[in-house]
């Protein structure tokens, strides 16, 4: 069974327990708590991906670490013990966002820009999407300043790339063909 399943199956399960239990919103604030907390440490990614270190030391320092401040988390990260499976704790905790998002029927949508972009522009941005998507748009502004100029747009594991980047490759792929 390959890891991604796996995640989509624990992750099916956490939504439809917070669902039957009336606290997903709650469930949805501490996986992202989590995920912030995993994606900062290093350190930390690598203590649950080690092999070496026992299930049960692995999940008796995440109880410690969240039992205070994410109760509810401690419910996945109990299962995920009893079923050897501690090392998807981060996979579990994205594929849980992306499925609170498709049930509270929120579009999900980066924009990655070389600099900061106007309230005016995210305005349009989200408009735009708005025709071409149902529901609720959530936007994440990110920069990248290899991009140039321009924007690209990420949703629904899809990219429309309007950036200057995009366009010299294009031409240089263009200019070693012809030659």
């Amino acid at each position: 069974m390959a890891l991604g399943t796996s995640s989509k199956r624990y992750a099916k399960a956490l939504v439809s327990h917070s669902i039957d239990e009336g606290n997903l919103d709650v469930m949805f604030d501490e996986i992202n708590s989590l995920i912030t907390i995993l994606e900062e440490s290093d350190d930390l990614k690598e203590f649950i991906s080690n092999p070496t270190i026992s299930r049960e030391n692995k999940t008796k320092f995440l109880n410690e670490l969240t039992v205070q401040s994410l109760p509810n988390v401690s419910k996945l990260l109990n299962l995920l013990s009893l079923n050897n499976r501690v090392d998807m704790l981060l996979d579990v905790c994205k594929v849980f966002v992306q499925q609170y998002n498709t049930y509270n029927d929120i579009v999900d949508v980066t924009v990655t820009t070389p600099v900061q972009i106007s309230e005016n522009l995210e305005k349009t941005i989200e408009l735009y999407l708005s025709s071409i998507k149902a529901g609720k748009i959530k936007l994440t502004k990110k920069k990248d300043k290899d991009l140039i100029a321009g924007f690209t747009l990420d949703f629904d594991n899809t990219r429309l790339d309007a950036s200057v980047k995009k366009r010299l490759e294009k031409m240089k792929k263009q200019l070693k063909t012809t030659n």
